[in-house]
């Protein structure tokens, strides 16, 4: 099973109504994933006064609020309870098939990590898949740990995930 945190990105321009409506329709699509036991625990991260407390009762989710990225990212992986991780980026939600891959690569295990990358938008990620950016990450939480300190892309960038699923994340807002 996943600990699971959703976390926001700091964005100066987005609006308090499009962060919220974007985290429930996140939540939203991990339904099934935490149905079917891929998922144990789930934390919201966030910035503090954004109404993310009213969101975390109705989904009896933990609530990591925090002046930064870097503090609510790491605040929520140091409460995190089990031994991996996924963290996945808020106005994201992964494709179907996703809850069977990262079923059997967490099976295979290790201690690896493994990207989840975003659906391709632009017509460069769509000739070259790869350059769509990472939208979640699977990871032990001992090296999320390990990592410095900072927001989400220089994580993915200490981890390195050695796999990339398959399924990807397209944006849901």
């Amino acid at each position: 099973m996943l600990s699971t945190v959703v976390f926001c990105e700091e964005d100066s321009d987005r609006r308090a109504r499009d962060l919220l409506e974007n985290l429930v329709r996140t939540l939203g699509s991990l339904v099934s994933a935490n149905v079917e036991g891929l998922l144990g625990d789930v934390a919201i991260a966030g910035p503090a006064g954004e109404g993310l407390g009213a969101i975390a009762d109705h989904a009896g989710c933990a609530l990591i609020e925090a002046p930064g990225e870097a503090d609510w990212l790491r605040q929520a992986i140091e409460a995190a309870r089990g031994p991996d991780l996924l963290l996945l980026r808020s106005g994201r939600a992964p494709e179907s098939g996703f809850i069977e891959e990262a079923g059997d690569f967490l099976l295979g295990g290790g201690g690896r990590a493994a990207g989840l990358r975003a659906a391709p938008e632009t017509l460069a990620e769509r000739l070259f898949p790869g350059l769509a950016p990472v939208a979640g990450l699977i990871a032990p939480r001992a090296s999320c740990l390990r990592a410095p300190s900072s927001r989400f892309r220089r994580l993915v960038h200490f981890i390195r995930p050695a796999v990339t699923l398959r399924t990807r994340a397209r944006r849901i807002g």
